[in-house]
């Protein structure tokens, strides 16, 4: 049994029925076209095949009674491949049809008392090819993780000799009785206290780390504290109902966008959704006028991570909406971003974040439920206003059972007062940006890639004549 880390306990708790964290993604391979049936035997073989090198497929959560300490990693005794891979529409569908349907997907939370992933396949898209729909709860995987998910579940060649991964052991169901769980939880009260002098050391440091990078007026003003975005009509409490866009770019184009802009091309992804913001919110009636703030997600894997858990923490940076002159923002966000990074190789994040272990899991859950059911971010301002990722992802094709993977469409969670995010992903020659709406606060989000066209196309325009 492997204990969750505190990050990953918030999120299994943080999960309510307006936000699901989890991440879902579209695959979309060239491939004949088959019965369902044979489709849906190829993608269990697989999956079964390398399962045991993935963290968790098999595994499901026990929870310590009364949410009185962070739950366990068990393996399912009932583990049933039947569960988590199931046929969706059988009839053939294109593009923009298989992206509202993973939308609704992913606005289906995942059962908690199974493994916590699902794939939905879908076997006729047009120009004879297929797709899978997936989604993975943030406790299983970051944006790092799910690179190895890929790079294990996949291969680099269609007829590969053999596996090239870890090899299959024997793994024994676990039985989680309530005096184990009781146990464990007693043993986790006394590691917690003995490392309480500790961790109030690394606290206070971080914290004098935070205070003193921030006294630079040009650090306070490119990063944001918690809770310090203006209220938009992207920001409130969310639905349980998502809806997904996407749009695609050749990395080529960006790079050399990027180049022309002297800025790197997560810098530029970042200008083209400041941009993209002021339009969209336009259409909303915003004034805008304000700099907006996105949650800029910080890897903080190293080489001896052993995986299994999210290492991540994150920074809050300003997205410049101020500044008029359309060359001076994306210099302003990209110096917003070079202290992001400056600051997360100043200070030990991942320790800071690791303090997280020491919230009770049920004050979580009570706190999400409690948010949830009274609306609290309809009232109060958000904790951010959009949540913007990117994850480069392999150059090379990559093959599942035999099929050539032709895209990666990404899907990112919502955060509670937070109704959009966007998630890029790199793919053999290919950028990808996933949309998420909220339905209530943008559901519109077809409106808001437009504007993200706009912006590239507004951004080719200045720097081409620059």
């Amino acid at each position: 049994m492997q204990k969750l880390s505190g990050l990953d306990t918030g999120f299994y708790y943080l999960d309510s029925p307006g936000m699901h964290l989890h991440i879902g993604v579209v695959l979309i391979f060239d491939g004949t076209s088959i019965p369902i049936e044979e489709r849906l035997a190829a993608t269990k073989a697989q999956i079964l095949d390398r399962i045991h090198a993935m963290d968790h497929f098999s595994q499901k959560i026990a929870e310590i009674p009364f949410g009185l300490g962070e739950p366990y990693w068990t393996n399912d005794a009932n583990f049933n491949i039947d569960n988590h891979v199931k046929a969706g529409v059988l009839d053939s569908i294109d593009r923009d049809r298989l992206v509202e349907l993973a939308g609704e997907f992913i606005s289906i939370p995942l059962d908690k008392a199974r493994p916590l992933w699902e794939i939905m396949v879908l076997p006729h898209l047009d120009k004879s090819r297929f797709a899978l729909v997936a989604k993975l709860h943030h406790t299983m995987i970051d944006g790092i993780m799910g690179i190895e998910v890929l790079a294990n579940l996949f291969d680099f060649e269609a007829n590969p000799r053999e596996f090239w991964g870890p090899k299959a052991v024997a793994v024994e169901a676990e039985e989680v009785g309530m005096a184990n769980l009781v146990g464990i939880f007693a043993n986790s009260l006394i590691d917690k206290f003995q490392s309480v002098p500790e961790d109030a050391r690394k606290t206070i440091s971080a914290l004098s780390q935070w205070l003193s990078f921030t006294s630079d007026s040009d650090n306070s003003r490119l990063l944001k504290p918690l809770f310090a975005a203006p209220k938009t009509p992207i920001n409130g409490a969310l639905t349980s109902e998502r809806v997904a866009h996407s749009i695609t770019f050749p990395l080529t184009r960006l790079k050399l966008l990027a180049k022309a802009a002297h800025v790197t091309v997560n810098d530029l992804l970042m200008s083209i959704v400041s941009f993209a913001l002021d339009d969209y919110l336009k259409g909303k009636d915003w004034q805008g006028g304000v700099d907006l703030v996105s949650m800029m997600p910080m890897a903080n894997h190293r080489r001896d991570d052993q995986g299994g858990s999210n290492q991540i923490s994150a920074l809050f940076v300003s997205l410049g909406n101020s500044i008029t002159d359309p060359k001076d923002r994306v210099v302003e966000i990209a110096r917003a971003t070079s202290a992001a990074k400056r600051f997360h190789r100043k200070a030990d994040l991942a320790e800071l974040v690791r303090l997280t272990h020491y919230v009770p899991p049920l004050f979580t859950w009570a706190l999400s439920r409690v948010a949830h059911q009274l609306k609290a971010f309809d009232y109060i301002g958000p904790a951010f206003n959009i949540l913007i990722s990117s994850v480069k992802g392999p150059d090379q094709p990559l093959f599942f059972a035999g099929t050539k993977l032709e895209e990666v469409i990404p899907f990112g969670p919502l955060a509670d007062s937070t109704g959009l995010s966007v998630t890029a992903v790199s793919y053999s020659g290919q950028m990808v940006l996933g949309l998420v709406g909220d339905s209530k606060l943008a559901g519109d989000v077809v409106k808001f890639g437009d504007a993200i066209s706009d912006a590239v196309e507004l951004l080719e325009s200045i720097f081409s004549a620059a």
